[in-house]
């Protein structure tokens, strides 16, 4: 029998999740989530990725697109673990710290880059079947060496009937870089490590240029280039240090819950090094390791702003455009600590949403009354999605009451019960959630 139907959907209860013994603490603090969340995620068997040594492989690939290997020469150091990847279809190539595509990848492609990085160590294939390969284009990650770009390749931009529509993509580059530049595709995103991630809206040459230059001393700057041009306002994530930010917010409307807008970087803040734009909406905020907020208001963002502010890496995401925002209530994701929770959940006629808060919950400023549960992550043991997943309240204390010595459970609040789904696809949970 199905846990749930072991309760009535028409029958209303409500429970207490009692609040935490001070003496107990999390066990461990998690350094990076953000892998942990993705490893959990990643469907790839470690049988489908073919690591090439330094020097000839022996492979060489069929004509069709996407390719596969369609013979290996006897002398090839990878000989047997190769084998077993026959008929399969290359989707991804990556040459450590230099490049990395995915796609539909063709054998000129594998064979030329292959060749001129021959020597690089660790250099990786990634194959799948052929019914589960999209016949997506080309996208080429590059890893950009420190200092200036402008001798690598030049950059244009497209003319719109709008300047909003115009995009940055690579007019030429010299024989060497073909494939780290390749020419005719847009840059659909640029990302430096640890501090800020542009997508979708490069619309200058000067403008991305400028960024590059600016973080020149980052190791690791990368460039995302597509066939496809990129559509939507530019997404910028910014990726906060230890301290007061440096901006300052107004509202379209005189109304708590409308959408903050970012009106001022104060010069020599962290923001204002980071360039921050202004005029660009707070889509998401996300505190590593304890709450993400989606789509809140004025108040509530600048609220956790300044009470996680001693708290490394909290990642501001602005939207350009507030017509890009999705017209739906209020998201929290929240990382639950270890213990028991002070929360009352009640559930009816198939739907659960939080109650109450106890005064002595540790949960108190996080965990907002009336909000529905959207879903309940316990690592390792359980993961309950959506409207059919989530219907009682007892089966729910329950669960949490066994994970109570787990760190990191993960409950995801919806501000409004239409925005409670049902589960499609496996998890929702992406890295930037938490």
């Amino acid at each position: 029998m199905n846990l749930f139907d072991r309760f009535s959907r028409s029958v209303k209860s409500s429970v207490l999740i009692a609040p935490e013994d001070p003496e107990m603490k999390m066990n461990q603090a998690v350094e990076d989530i953000d892998g942990a969340v993705r490893s959990q995620q990643n469907t790839c068997d470690k049988h489908n990725i073919l690591t090439l040594p330094a020097g000839h492989s022996g492979l060489h690939f069929s004509n069709t697109v996407p390719c596969e290997i369609c013979r290996i020469d006897e002398d090839s150091p990878i000989f047997s673990s190769s084998l077993q990847l026959i008929g399969r279809v290359a989707f991804q190539l990556s040459i450590p710290n230099k490049v990395d595509i995915h796609g539909a990848l063709d054998n000129e492609t594998l064979e030329v880059v292959l060749k001129r990085y021959h020597n690089v160590p660790n250099r990786k294939i990634m194959f799948k079947n052929r019914q589960e390969c999209s016949k997506q284009g080309l996208v080429t990650t590059t890893v950009l060496p420190e200092g200036p770009i402008n001798k690598k390749a030049s950059f244009q931009s497209s003319r719109g009937l709008f300047a909003s529509l115009n995009r940055v993509y690579v007019e030429n580059s010299w024989a060497k870089e073909t494939f780290e530049y390749p020419v005719g595709q847009f840059v659909k995103k640029v990302i430096i490590p640890n501090h800020i991630v542009i997508e979708n809206g490069i619309r200058t040459p000067k403008l991305l240029l400028q960024t590059l230059n600016h973080f020149s001393k980052i190791p690791g700057r990368k460039i995302v280039f597509q066939k496809e041009y990129p559509r939507g306002g530019t997404v910028t994530s910014i990726t906060l240090p230890i301290g007061p930010t440096g901006l300052l917010f107004y509202s379209d409307y005189d109304d708590k819950s409308s959408l903050p807008i970012v009106s001022t970087v104060l010069v020599g803040s962290s923001a204002w090094k980071l360039n921050v734009p202004v005029d660009h909406v707070v889509k998401k905020l996300i505190v590593p390791n304890e709450i993400t907020i989606e789509r809140m208001g004025c108040v509530t963002v600048e609220k956790v702003l300044n009470d996680y502010s001693e708290v490394d890496g909290r990642v501001v995401v602005l939207q350009e455009f507030h017509r890009n925002i999705p017209r739906v209530g209020a998201t929290i994701t929240i990382t639950l600590p270890t213990g028991r929770l002070g929360v009352v959940l009640t559930s009816d006629r198939g739907t659960l949403w939080v109650s109450k808060v106890r005064a002595n919950s540790q949960l108190l400023e996080k965990v907002p009354v009336g909000y529905y549960v959207e879903s309940l992550i316990i690592p390792d043991k359980l993961e309950l999605i959506g409207i059919e997943e989530l219907r009682n309240a007892v089966y729910i204390q329950e669960k949490l009451n066994e994970s109570s010595h787990v760190s990191h459970r993960i409950l995801v609040l919806q501000q409004d019960k239409k925005d409670v789904k049902k589960r499609r696809f496996g998890t929702r949970f992406k890295s930037e959630l938490v």
